[in-house]
Formats: structure tokens, C-alpha cells, sequence
């Protein structure tokens, strides 16, 4: 009897069992990352899956393209909003009183707004407005409305 094909016959069949086990191995690994990789998911198709995902990105990106716009025109419009307030007291009357009287002054971006000024005596209020562009007003400013725009530009 000879005992060299038995032993070669008894090696090759234990590589081919450890070779088994190695493959097997491998496979249920590989069916476990795919359990994973489908979870939720109907369409066990990974073809399906990835154009699905294509859709959702290609909507994404159009939904921030318009929310760029959206921003970019918000912040053109924002620049005629007012951004820049100035406020002075101040008593008109020598007379008297206190600081009942005021100057507001109103303005956006571009320092274009308005001044309110409301004049308080005992006997009357008088209010006054004047618009203002680029920082200067369409009539004379007298000095608490010139502070008053000076004050909102401080503030930016």
C-alpha cells in the first residue's frame, strides 16, 4: 500500500475544506453588507437605488440654486430697508421743559431716508419730515437733524 497519495489525497482535503470554509465565510459576509446596505430599501436592485439618488441630489441642487437666488435678491432689496436709525432729544424753547422735542432719523443702505423731527412747546407739537438722499436732506437740516443723521451712520 502506499501511503504518499493517501497523505496527499488527506492534505488536498483538508485545503479544500478550509478553502470551503474560507469562501463560505467571505459570502456571509458579503450577504450581511448587503442585508445592511438595503435596509429599508423595497428595490434590491443597486442600479435602482443609485438613480433614485441621482434624482434626490439632482433636486437638491436645484432647490439651492433657487434658494441662492432667493438670497441674492434678498440682499439687493435689503439695502432699501432701514438699517441705520439715529435718535437726538433736545429742548427747541429756552423758556423751559425738558427734552420733550426729537430728531429721528430713518435710513437705509445708501443713507437715503427720512428725519422726523417733532417740535413739543406747552401750547402746541409740531411734527416735521424731510427726506433725505445720500445723506442730505431736500431742504435745510438744522443741527439736531444733521446730528441725527450723523448718529445713524455712527452706528453701522
Amino acid at each position: 500500500m502506499n501511503i504518499a497519495p493517501l497523505t496527499i489525497s488527506l492534505i488536498l482535503s483538508i485545503l479544500a475544506l478550509l478553502l470551503g470554509g474560507f469562501v463560505w465565510w467571505q459570502n456571509r459576509s458579503l450577504n450581511e453588507l448587503k442585508k445592511n446596505f438595503f435596509a429599508g430599501q423595497k428595490a434590491a436592485n443597486l442600479e435602482d437605488v443609485i438613480l433614485e439618488l441621482r434624482e434626490r441630489l439632482e433636486i437638491a441642487v436645484a432647490h439651492q440654486q433657487q434658494l441662492e437666488q432667493n438670497l441674492k435678491q434678498l440682499e439687493l432689496e435689503s439695502g432699501f430697508m432701514i438699517q441705520k436709525t439715529g435718535l437726538i432729544r433736545f429742548n427747541p424753547f429756552k423758556d423751559g421743559g425738558g427734552n420733550f422735542s426729537f430728531c429721528l432719523a430713518l435710513l437705509d443702505k445708501h443713507d437715503n431716508g427720512v428725519v422726523i423731527t417733532s417740535m413739543y412747546g406747552r401750547e402746541q407739537n409740531r411734527i416735521y419730515t424731510k427726506n433725505v438722499r445720500e445723506g442730505r436732506g431736500d431742504a435745510q437740516l438744522n443741527e439736531e437733524e444733521q446730528k441725527a443723521i450723523a448718529l445713524a451712520n455712527s452706528k453701522t
